[in-house]
């Protein structure tokens, strides 16, 4: 199979998420999400999406999210279903997320992915932890090729700006692969999060 790729683009994606305590370890997270593309010149994108979220202890949480896109075309909406792993040898910080994703799309077509994420994150100071993490797509019910079809790299930081607010950059290189024409995009991240819970 001949593979060309196509040139990268450029994208910004930058948002906001507030985290809710509701009871005892739930907590409740609305979000909004922007995605820029074509050169970070026009909205790609524009994310809403809630989640809700419980905390068994200091290692290990879950969360089911409802998220919804709009966009220039059609409007798609997805599901998602994550559990998290966390370990700290300081001062280092492992992280392993696992996600299922299925995301409806028009024409009652459907898209369903797994989701394997791992990240190191290393405390330079109280304020400041640079990180890096590696994201790997794996397609479910897929017949007409690889079901391994896209990774995520990233490297950046989370800001402290106090006990419950920080923000976060990031650069993240994104590839489509074991497809014809595969998509190459560099992102720019920029997060702010307000976290009253963990």
């Amino acid at each position: 199979m001949l593979i060309k790729a196509q040139n990268p683009d450029t994208e910004l994606w930058t948002g906001f998420s507030i985290d809710f305590p509701i009871i005892d370890n739930f907590s409740i997270e609305p979000a909004e999400q922007f995605r820029f593309d074509h050169g970070i010149s026009e909205l790609k994108s524009a994310i809403t999406e809630i989640s809700l979220k419980y905390k068994f202890n200091k290692y290990f949480k879950v969360l089911t999210t409802y998220r919804l896109y709009v966009r220039p075309e059609l409007p798609n909406h997805a599901i998602y279903l994550s559990g998290y792993f966390t370990y700290d040898i300081e001062p280092f910080e492992l992280k392993y997320k696992l996600t299922y994703k299925k995301k409806f799309e028009e024409d009652n077509k459907t898209e369903e992915h797994i989701r394997n994420k791992i990240t190191v994150e290393y405390e330079l100071a109280k304020w400041i932890k640079p990180f890096i993490a590696y994201e790997l797509f794996y397609r479910l019910n897929y017949k007409k090729g690889d079901r391994f079809d896209n990774y995520r790299f990233y490297i950046g930081c989370n800001l402290k700006i106090n006990k419950d607010h920080e923000i976060q950059l990031y650069y993240m290189r994104e590839e489509e692969i074991n497809m014809k024409n595969p998509k190459r995009t560099n992102i720019i991240g920029v997060f702010y999060n307000i976290d009253s819970w963990f």
